[in-house]
């Protein structure tokens, strides 16, 4: 059977031929097919298969796209719902650098400041933490375009949390709070146990176990296992996962300011996990051997930051473990070299931050550093700006605005999934990524919000139930509190007992008439003034006569008892009592 044309057609006899300068495959003139047509067929429907956006639908909680590619987690307005995804990227500079600021979500949740924020190394699940101190757990495999997290911890109740920090595996949650105790939970927001807490007595902070004092930074050490924290007591310990009730090691940070204790602020590991290197608030820089002495610090500063204010954030660079970025209170970002820190690489300035827990994000191969800006007044910025740095001498290559109010407190740059995460001080998390950016958000914005089944009440006529009456009724079974409360009701099962009567007479029931009662009253008891000797010999006689106990039992075999009593007669006779 010979084959149609409609089949013909599609038949590839064109292989191995050239196409001419339109883009039509030449060969066999019955299957021309123009090239540059299909392609740009299949592109746009690929471009709408892999956005797939559907408007939502109206008074529901959804995710909107508005005219700046943003995915709110609140109902938006008309115009917003059906912006088209795919509109040219407004931050060009930061794109063409390879920061992925394309498109961004917008996770509300959190009442107050997002302080803190932990990515897990698969990039599937997200840990944020607010000064609210509530902990809340994101899941992006599970989530839809609403992106509501799917559980809330409290930590300590009424404490701020600090820091948060997945282990490499990330199995493991370490919470930082500003409780003394680190705690460790499980990926699901499960406790795994509490670190112990020091002795507040012991003033030599050596010679306790924990924490006294809130604390304020943590850090897993890259070979697993131990973690180090650094709290407002002055001092960064050493940790090991399976020993919560005991520390490995403990460093005392010291001042020379006298009369008080200084407070460490940050702690990071090195990439090799052989330096610790932590902030104080008095200005200081100090980097600790990981495995000790940890008599003194083999390099310090005192003024690597500006005395009195709170250095928020120490890091390494990724895969340098000779250069290290800090970021202090006034307003400065510091590039050091850890084999000389008399004075700084680089310094770039005129970067407030947000609060104590303000940090930094490097990329995956440590090339930008994202720092979060904040106002210079008390109001804060109606568009959340991030600058990109350049780490080798922190010349600033980009700035991105969000058009999100509130200032940058928290940030992180996830590697694999080459997206980037910033808490606000309004309580949002903003998840920014483009499209060389896999998995994490881009899955929710993929997922089409559950359509709600709403079911309209039908009026339906009287029910008559003939078993509801009382006389088909079966008897339900009772509490037994209820059937004993049934059963005092019942005069047949129980009766109550006669209340017992008090007034004169007997018992209150025979009554007397006055002239007893007085006499009563007037006749006295002599009782007390009898004799119990001759009372109890009045009865000697009829014991005799009639025995009731001891004397019959022996009658019929003792003998007559026979006293001796000439010894009677000897002993002087005894004086009377006066």
């Amino acid at each position: 059977m010979a084959l149609s044309d409609e089949l013909n057609k599609y038949i590839p006899k064109g292989f191995g031929k050239k196409k001419n300068k339109k883009g039509v495959v030449t060969g066999n003139t019955d299957s021309k097919v123009d090239v540059a047509q299909y392609n740009v067929s299949v592109a746009k429907k690929n471009t709408k298969d892999k956005h797939n956006y559907s408007t939502p639908e109206v008074g529901r909680s959804v995710g909107t796209i508005t005219t700046n590619n943003t995915i709110n987690g609140n109902l938006g307005d008309k115009k917003s719902e059906t912006t088209d995804v795919g509109e040219e990227d407004t931050s060009g500079g930061a794109v063409e650098i390879g920061v992925p600021v394309s498109y961004h979500v917008a996770m509300t949740g959190h009442k107050k400041a997002v302080s803190t924020i932990a990515w897990d190394p698969s990039g599937d699940g997200l840990a944020s933490g607010e000064h609210g101190a509530n902990m809340m757990l994101w899941s992006f495999p599970s989530m839809d375009r609403s992106f509501q997290s799917y559980r809330t911890v409290v930590p300590f109740e009424g404490q701020q949390i600090h820091a948060l920090k997945y282990n490499s595996t990330g199995d493991l949650l370490l919470c930082a709070t500003g409780d003394p105790r680190p705690t460790l939970f499980m990926p699901d927001g499960r406790k795994v146990c509490e670190f112990k807490r020091g002795d507040m007595y012991v003033m030599d902070m050596r010679r306790t176990t924990g924490h006294v004092a809130a604390l304020t930074s943590v850090d897993w050490c890259p070979e697993g296992g131990k973690f180090v924290t650094a709290g407002a007591d002055s001092t960064l310990r050493i940790w090991d996962c399976e020993r919560p009730q005991t520390q490995l090691q403990v460093i005392v940070a010291k001042t020379q300011m006298r009369g008080r204790r200084v407070a460490v602020t940050a702690c990071a590991y090195s990439a090799d996990g052989r330096t610790i290197a932590s902030t104080q608030d008095d200005g200081g820089l100090s980097l600790w051997p990981s495995s000790g002495p940890f008599i003194r610090p083999t390099q310090h500063t005192n003024d690597a930051h500006l005395s009195g204010t709170e250095t928020s954030a120490v890091q390494f660079i990724p895969g340098n473990s000779n250069h290290l970025v800090t970021r202090g209170g006034d307003s400065t970002v510091k590039l050091w070299d850890v084999r000389n820190l008399k004075t700084s690489l680089a310094t770039k300035d005129s970067l407030p931050s947000a609060g104590p827990e303000a940090n930094m994000a490097f990329d995956s191969d440590g090339r930008y550093l994202l720092v979060g800006a904040a106002s210079a007044g008390s109001t804060p910025s109606q568009n959340a700006s991030i600058a990109v740095l350049d780490s080798s001498d922190l010349t600033e290559k980009h700035q991105i605005s969000l058009p999100l109010s509130g200032d940058v407190l928290s940030v992180t740059w996830h590697p694999r999934l080459n997206q980037i995460a910033a808490g606000l001080t309004t309580g949002t998390i903003a998840v920014m990524y483009d499209a060389s950016s896999t998995r994490g958000a881009k899955l929710c914005i993929s997922k089409r919000l559950q359509a709600r089944q709403t079911s309209e009440p039908t009026s339906i006529g009287p029910i008559i139930t003939p078993h509801a009456l009382p006389l088909f009724r079966e008897e339900k079974s009772m509490m037994a509190k209820r059937r004993r409360e049934k059963a005092r009701e019942d005069p047949l099962f129980s009766q109550k007992p006669k209340v017992p009567i008090y007034g004169h007479g007997k018992g209150g029931v025979i009554g007397v008439n006055e002239t007893q009662h007085i006499m009563k009253s007037i006749m006295k008891d002599t009782v007390r003034d009898d004799d119990p000797r001759e009372a109890l010999l009045r009865y000697a006689a009829v014991a005799e006569s009639d025995p009731m106990f001891i004397s019959p039992s022996y009658k019929d075999t003792q003998d007559k008892p026979l006293f001796d009593d000439t010894g009677m007669s000897e002993e002087p006779e005894m004086k009377r009592r006066k």
